[in-house]
């Protein structure tokens, strides 16, 4: 017989399956060398279970732990906090399986892989996720069932079947609870920086950098619209601002937040009038503290604030998904910001001249000193060649109108549009404009406002996204990074203009869809081989993509932020909500499913005998016609003895059949396949029985 200590063959088979389902979800954030480490334990564990090698000597698994704590001190510059933290506990998690001799140590590891198991929605939180983190409790659950179970019983399903049946029992409990359990914020906080690389944006751009973004086929954001979807050219989804040029990167200046103009006017041709949207957006983490919208918004959060150069912005970065409202207006309108005001409910509403259309009756507005500054700021040397050529279309067109015309012009009749422009160096302004004539949207926006700004016309570069996958199945917009976009603003007769470059040079990026338009670009989508590839962009494959990303972006509104709509459904529910009525609430679903527990045990009890039991009964009744049934307080040894003499053609099944029920019963073998054999040997005596 094993010793006590030693785990079963089933035990080990769930062991090692529970501990790679609660891994893969780790690999793409755990270092090389952990993932090695991960191998090399399962393998070591394996081949001590099946008497291959020896458990390590306390020196080498001393080692180990040196080796890894080294490691891990190491993997701190990078700062991840978290995922180190869990790098630590994964560590520990594997160590644990070179020393494991008894039960108990496989518990300790069961109890971290639970551990695991959650902190796995530290990095994802999509409707997979959820699935497979409900399959990795099962299965952990049944390896759980298998380390008290006797050596001799060696059935591998049995565990998987009553782990799938007790995880079916709590999910109406688990539903209630999450239906109406209040959502307490935490009495601390945690910085849940899990060291995933964001992509996106950031707070400073050179003129390649947007380009950049299109090998990423990641999520930026998701847009559901109340009513409406905007047209393609529309889709300026607006993230910041950035005025300070030194060169060769432009960055945002300090001051930039703290002051602007009151009174903004969008000019876009052909367009209606006062056009307003009403969406919510559900933005993906992106480590900054701007919020997306579409230019411009006029009604967002009580938890943001507008800038004055119509961004918004949160006072925290962005660590985990979240969804937010906002109002937006586009076309030929006029916002004054000096009367809008915040009302008690958090949310801006314009006073009541503080929306209104533009006509002559309108008060210009009118830069300051200071920001005048701000926005014609240049180099003092460097690229002079744009700024003659300035200089010599403001002489030759006179005004900012005839300038713009001029300089759009030029743009479409003499370049092209590429995401793998020439490298510049040096004045890069002068080179993209007088040598290479090749560049993508942060080219043109780059050199059209230092143009301007040459010229004595303010001007700023915005930064964001333009366009958007329209999904047909729920129709919200799916915005992805290789979206990412960049155009200008200039200030003329006391408004901002929006300006995009991009539209003469590429006029189908406004209207086509990004991956369709810059599908034979190298390097687009190079770090996302299927979108690239298209084979998720056609057919059947496409129509379940969108079915799929559908299913996600509901899950995400409703389950990742029911807290939000939790008193409404509650009110709706019970009424007056109070903490009575709670209590009740809760209490119910508890009692309803203790009490259909204790029936069906009791059930079991006093109606369903053992297998082995409902054997021997069948046998009585076969027997009751000739009065040879067991009587009261009758072995089974002698039972089936006594049957010997009235049947001596079954004594040697009889005999066997009572071998098999005295292992069973009293020496704790508890095999299907002896209990098997002890039901099939009743079914051939009372044949036999039946026929004399």
């Amino acid at each position: 017989m094993k010793p006590v200590y030693q785990l079963t063959r089933s035990s080990m088979i769930w062991l090692v399956g529970s501990i790679v389902l609660v891994l893969i979800p780790f690999l793409p954030v755990l270092p090389l060398w952990l993932i090695v480490l991960a191998i090399v334990s399962l393998g070591w564990r394996l081949l001590v279970h099946i008497g291959r090698m020896n458990f390590p000597h306390w020196s080498v698994r001393l080692g180990l732990l040196l080796g890894v704590l080294i490691a891990l001190l190491w993997e701190l510059r990078s700062g991840a906090t978290m995922s180190i933290l869990v790098a630590l506990l994964v560590a520990s998690f594997l160590l644990k399986l070179t020393e494991m001799y008894q039960r108990r140590d496989a518990l300790v590891v069961l109890y971290v892989a639970f551990l695991l198991c959650a902190c796995s929605f530290l990095f994802y939180q999509n409707i997979l996720m959820a699935f497979y983190g409900l399959l990795c409790l099962i299965v952990i659950t049944a390896c759980l069932n298998t380390v008290y179970r006797s050596q001799q019983n060696s059935d591998l399903w049995r565990p998987l079947r009553r782990s799938v049946v007790l995880y079916l029992q709590a999910i109406p409990v688990m539903l209630v609870l999450f239906l109406i359990f209040p959502r307490i914020d935490p009495l601390w906080q945690v910085d849940l920086d899990t060291g995933k690389a964001y992509t996106g944006l950031s707070d400073s751009m050179a003129p390649g950098d947007v380009s950049k973004l299109t090998r990423s086929a990641e999520i930026a954001f998701r847009v559901s619209f109340d009513g409406e979807v905007p047209p393609a050219n529309l889709r300026y989804w607006r993230g910041l601002t950035m005025d300070q040029f030194d060169g060769h990167r432009w960055t945002r200046s300090e001051s930039s937040v703290n002051a602007g103009p009151v009174i903004v006017h969008l000019s876009l041709p052909d367009t209606p009038p006062d056009t307003d949207y009403q969406y919510q957006i559900i933005m993906e983490p992106s480590g900054q503290r701007w919020r997306y919208a579409l230019d411009r918004p006029i009604s967002y959060p009580a938890s943001m604030m507008m800038l004055p150069d119509f961004t918004l912005q949160s006072p925290e970065q962005l660590q985990q998904r979240i969804q937010y409202s906002v109002l937006s207006r586009t076309g030929k309108s006029r916002v004054d910001m000096s009367r809008t005001v915040k009302s008690r409910a958090g949310k801006p509403r314009a006073g009541k001249s503080g929306i209104g259309k533009s006509g002559s009756g309108s008060v210009k507005a009118q830069l300051s000193r200071s920001q005048r500054q701000r926005y014609l700021q240049l180099p003092v040397n460097g690229n002079d060649k744009a700024r003659q050529l300035a200089q010599r279309w403001l002489v030759e067109q006179g005004n900012t109108p005839a300038f713009v015309k001029q300089m759009m012009q030029s743009f479409a009749s003499d370049f092209s549009y590429t995401l793998q422009p020439p490298r510049l160096t040096g004045d890069r302004i002068d080179q993209f404009l007088f040598q290479t004539r090749q560049g993508f949207c942060g080219h043109f926006a780059s050199a059209s406002v230092f143009l301007l700004r040459s010229a004595g016309i303010p001007a700023r570069i915005v930064g964001g996204y333009q366009g958007g996958e329209l999904n047909p199945v729920d129709g919200s917009l799916t915005v992805r990074q290789y979206e990412a976009h960049a155009w200008l603003e200039y200030w003329f007769n006391g408004d901002w203009q929006r300006l995009d470059p991009t539209s003469v040079v590429a006029p189908s990026r406004l209207d086509q869809a990004a991956d369709q338009l810059f599908s034979s670009q190298e390097g687009f989508l190079a770090d996302a081989a299927l979108m690239r590839s298209g084979i998720l962009s056609r057919g059947w494959l496409k129509q379940i993509r969108q079915q799929y990303d559908s299913v996600n972006y509901s899950w995400h509104r409703w389950v990742l932020n029911y807290h939000q709509q939790q008193n409404g459904f509650l009110q709706r529910l019970l009424g007056e909500v109070t903490a009575l009525k709670l209590i009740i609430f809760l209490l119910m679903p508890a009692a309803i499913m203790l009490t259909v527990v204790a029936l069906n045990l009791l059930y079991r009890r006093r109606s369903r005998p053992d297998p082995l039991t409902r054997a021997l009964n069948t046998l009585n009744r076969q027997l009751q016609g000739r009065n040879l049934q067991r009587r009261r307080g009758e072995t089974v040894g002698s039972f089936c003895q006594r049957l010997s003499g009235q049947f001596p053609q079954l004594s040697t099944e009889l005999k066997q059949l009572a071998g098999c029920y005295e292992k069973i019963c009293y020496e704790g073998d508890e095999s299907s396949a002896l209990e098997k054999d002890f039901i099939a040997k009743v079914n051939y005596c009372c044949r036999q029985i039946r026929h004399q």
